[in-house]
């Protein structure tokens, strides 16, 4: 008898290990592919939140990086703006999973919507953090601020001295006019360098640098023309204020080429307009997305039917 009992539990053992492994694999698919639905709301809060927390990491490095007012300060804000938008995507990803196969109502376009917007967002983004971390208007501010300067103070300091060696009383001769000239021009070339830095528009800073170019051609003819008086041939003072001016210029050209770049500008632009309103419709979205998930009913476990018919 129990040798028959043991034959069978063989013939049987098969079919229930196949069994067992069609309904493991049953209930893998359901609950492992695609998440177990005690869970899943609560997994999608935590990637909402989630992202709406890096999404504004992201926001406020990125303005940092904008406001900056070094290269490495710039750069520093900027990979964490980037790393921080990472963040969201990542995110993004794995909840736009579990949307997808789920496909409740209202939650697969909303997160369309976002994916959408947040494209948007991430290539604005870059543009941005690109053109901030170039910093070319603080650069033409820096160099006009300190070479320029110191240029400029070289070459009034030469000017200055060959006025006073040639004013004789309230007298002033042609050399004194000259330098007069010379000096007033280069001043006034100086003083268009802040305006030029902080002008936007292209057309406009057109009109500085032809104001610019006049002033250069009048501090040339001034020099020439002081050149050509017999007691300034080899005087030292016109010499370095040569120099000096020569190298002004050089400079100058180097602060126009680095303002007409405007990244500064333009950076603070699309931040303040473009991106604040693309990220402000990000945000919205997932508010939206976040409610929708926090409004859903609660499950619960499906209950078996006990003995009796009742449940």
């Amino acid at each position: 008898m129990e040798e028959k009992t043991e034959r069978r539990l063989y013939i049987y053992l098969p079919w229930v290990l196949t069994l067992v492994v069609l309904v493991a694999a049953t209930l893998y698919g359901y609950y492992g592919e695609r998440y177990n639905p005690f869970e899943t709301k609560f997994i999608k809060l935590d990637l909402l939140s989630t992202m709406r927390s890096h999404l504004l990491e992201a926001i406020e490095a990125e303005k940092n990086a904008v406001l900056a007012i070094t290269d490495e300060a710039s750069e520093a804000f900027a990979a964490q703006a980037r790393q921080a938008a990472d963040g969201v995507e990542s995110s993004r990803k794995e909840i736009e999973a579990i949307i997808l196969q789920e496909k409740l109502p209202g939650e697969t376009e909303m997160i369309n919507e976002f994916t959408v917007c947040w494209a948007h967002y991430r290539k604005l983004d870059e543009t941005i953090l690109d053109l901030a971390i170039q910093n070319t208007n603080l650069k033409a501010q820096k160099i006009s601020a300190t070479q320029c300067a110191q240029e400029m103070e070289y070459f009034e300091a030469s000017l200055n001295r060959l006025i006073h060696r040639n004013t004789h009383g309230s007298q002033c001769n042609e050399a004194v006019m000259l330098t007069y000239e010379a000096l007033t021009a280069g001043l006034n070339i100086f003083a268009l360098h802040k305006p030029h830095i902080e002008e936007a528009d292209d057309q406009d800073m057109d009109k500085i640098e032809q104001s610019i170019k006049s002033y250069d051609e009048s501090v040339k003819k001034a020099l020439i023309s002081l050149r050509g008086i017999a007691d300034l041939k080899n005087n030292d003072d016109l010499k370095n204020a040569e120099t000096a001016y020569e190298r002004f210029m050089n400079l100058t050209g180097e602060v126009l080429k680095l303002s007409r770049m405007n990244t500064n500008i333009k950076s603070a632009d699309l931040s303040l307009g473009k991106l604040r309103l693309i990220s402000s419709q990000c945000q919205e979205i997932l508010t939206n997305l976040q409610e929708t998930v926090q409004a859903q009913g609660n499950y619960s476990l499906p209950r078996l039917k006990k003995k009796g018919g009742i449940e």
